[in-house]
This record gives structure tokens, C-alpha cells and sequence, in this order.
């Protein structure tokens, strides 16, 4: 592939494609992995390791800092963080690692192992991609956003990929899982090479990074996967939900005050087009008190 043209669709007789999944060995568990998924706290989530093929050393490949395509965030919920969904000018292995991670035979072990059926890729990568942070990036705890605009679509299941050999504790970058309105996390994901994460995408399920306080770029690839329907357990709306924020003055507090009431009235509108929705209706508020039933109870004792 030169200067970013679509790659020619392999000739009879070529050599096969490699595979960079390595999800051979990982169907052979799928019932262990999806009683573990389901039941895993703060929400439905399973971290699987030397999910990939790829020699650690093919971390040179990934694009540096200098890299022209990536799109960089500066604000303070996602500092030092750039991202590129371009699959058109994303470099070798790691279009071709995208691409099986949005083919039927991904697909089909997301379904079994998160139990929700007629998953979708992204070919537009909204929000996905390559994602790279900074030494001092971090992402604040969050849940993400329901509704694909462009697609019509509805946004249910996370998949991370981590490309950081010699990766330590220490150097933090641990994605962080947690429960509702807990600063603290209640898992850590060391953002080792070949690590996957997976987790169910709601209003339930708050998520960050903490900050990359080593020398060496974070890396990692982001996908996400949508159903057609909506889910009657509420989910959110169109934007990203911070959880947590950076208070310093008088007046910065007011605006953060400001941002979670319109933020309680957005899903609160949210929550109301659902009740309209007659496929919904009574239904859907049913399923989201069922689940803040459900997290309550998984709260741990004060």
C-alpha cells in the first residue's frame, strides 16, 4: 500500500493473509470467558492477555509523536492524548490487526462471550482507532457516548487492544474501571502488550486512564461495536459523560455545577425518549432502576 491507497484484494495462489488475533486459542474458553464477563464487578467486563501474535518489537511500527495524522486532544478531561481512525493512512500491522478485529470471527466471539447478539463494527472508527498518551496524558473517569449519529446505531461493547512492551505498574497509564460515582477505581488494567479489555458500554460503566507517568507513549488500539436496536437497560445519549473534574477557582466550580445539571438534564430527555419509544415504553425505565438496583447492591460496605 503506497500513499494511503485501498490494499489489492489478494490474487489466486497468494500467500495467505497473516493472522495477528490470536483467537484460535481463545475460543476454546469461551464459556469460561463469558461466566467471567458477566459476573465481573464494577460491570461486565473480561481482560484477556496475549490476545495478539505480534512480536513485542513491532511497537516500533506504530506511529510517533512526529506522525502527521494524528488528531490531538488538549482539553482537560484527555490530556495529551491523540487519536487517528483513517484506516486509510494507518500503517501495517496495525490497519490489518483493525481490520480482523471488526471481522465475523471477532464478532462472534464478542457475542458469546458478552451475550449480546448481532454486533456491529464501525467502519467509521467514530472515537476508535489508534490511540496514543503522552508522558503526563491522562483520561478522566467517564461513560461514553450511546448513539452513533452517523450510522443510526446503537454503541454496546468496548474492545482495547495495549501495545506497550516492558510495561510496568509503575509507569501507570492503567485503564481504570469503577463504580458509579467512585473516584476510586475498583480495577486497574496494566496496559501491557497483547492485552485485551473488554466491557459492556452503559451508563453504568465508568472507565479512565490514569496518568502515564513513565517516559514512553502509551499505546493502544480502540474499537467499538453497536446494535441496531437500542438496549432497554438505558444506556445514555449522544455525548461523553465526565465523572470526575479539575476544580481549581471559584468560578471553575460554578461552570462544573453548571455541566452536571445539564448533564441530569440530558438524560433525563434521554430517558424520556425511551418512554416514548413504543417498543420501549415502561420497559426500558424498568430495566435502568433494575440496574442502579443491581449497582447498589454492588457497592461495597462503607
Amino acid at each position: 500500500m503506497a500513499g494511503g491507497d485501498e490494499t489489492e484484494p489478494p490474487s489466486p495462489g497468494s500467500p495467505a493473509r497473516p493472522e495477528f488475533l490470536a483467537l484460535e486459542a481463545l475460543e476454546s474458553q469461551v464459556p469460561t470467558l463469558a461466566e467471567r464477563y458477566q459476573s465481573a464487578e464494577p460491570f461486565p467486563h473480561l481482560v484477556l492477555r496475549d490476545a495478539i501474535r505480534l512480536d513485542p518489537t513491532r511497537a516500533r511500527e506504530f506511529p510517533d509523536a512526529s506522525w502527521p495524522h494524528w488528531q490531538r486532544f488538549s482539553d482537560g478531561y484527555q490530556t495529551g492524548k491523540a487519536t487517528c481512525r483513517d484506516l486509510r493512512v494507518i500503517p501495517s500491522p496495525w490497519r490489518e490487526l483493525i481490520e480482523e478485529l471488526c471481522a465475523a470471527p471477532f464478532l462472534r466471539f464478542l457475542e458469546r462471550v458478552t451475550g449480546i447478539p448481532k454486533l456491529l463494527p464501525d467502519p467509521h472508527l467514530e472515537g476508535g482507532g489508534l490511540h496514543v498518551t503522552g508522558p503526563g496524558g491522562h483520561l478522566r473517569p467517564h461513560t461514553d457516548f450511546h448513539v452513533h449519529e452517523a450510522l443510526g446505531l446503537y454503541r454496546r461493547v468496548n474492545a482495547l487492544v495495549f501495545l506497550n512492551p516492558d510495561w510496568t505498574p509503575g509507569a501507570g497509564g492503567q485503564l481504570t474501571l469503577h463504580r458509579q460515582d467512585d473516584p476510586h477505581p475498583s480495577v486497574e488494567v496494566t496496559p501491557e502488550w497483547g492485552t485485551c479489555a473488554i466491557f459492556n458500554t452503559s451508563d453504568h460503566s465508568v472507565h479512565g486512564v490514569n496518568p502515564n507517568v513513565g517516559n514512553a507513549p502509551r499505546r493502544s488500539i480502540a474499537l467499538y461495536y453497536y446494535t441496531s436496536a437500542p438496549t432497554a437497560d438505558f444506556a445514555g445519549d449522544h455525548s461523553t459523560h465526565w465523572r470526575t473534574h479539575a476544580r481549581t477557582s471559584i468560578p471553575a466550580r460554578v461552570r462544573v455545577g453548571a455541566y452536571r445539571t445539564c448533564m441530569k438534564f440530558s438524560r433525563a430527555f434521554s430517558m424520556l425518549a425511551h418512554l416514548l419509544n413504543p417498543d420501549f415504553g415502561l420497559r426500558a425505565v424498568q430495566e435502568h432502576l433494575k440496574a442502579q438496583r443491581r449497582d447498589s447492591k454492588r457497592q461495597p460496605p462503607a
